[in-house]
């Protein structure tokens, strides 16, 4: 099994206000190498279950 990391989307000022946390996920982006990333999200909403994939996707706002 590979190592695992949850991390929660929290506020949007995370990305740009200087805080411990904000510290932290910086470092974690420079020291991770990740061999797959999962997202799951209540914010896109289909009638059913849907999974895809993409090498880049598309970011949706």
């Amino acid at each position: 099994m590979l190592p695992s990391l949850f991390i929660s989307h929290g506020s949007p000022m995370l990305a740009l206000t200087p805080t411990p946390a904000h510290h932290f996920l910086r470092e974690l982006g420079q020291t991770l190498r990740p061999k797959a990333v999962v997202v799951v999200s209540a914010h896109w909403e289909t009638p059913h279950l849907q999974v895809s994939s993409s090498v880049k996707p598309v970011t949706i706002h």
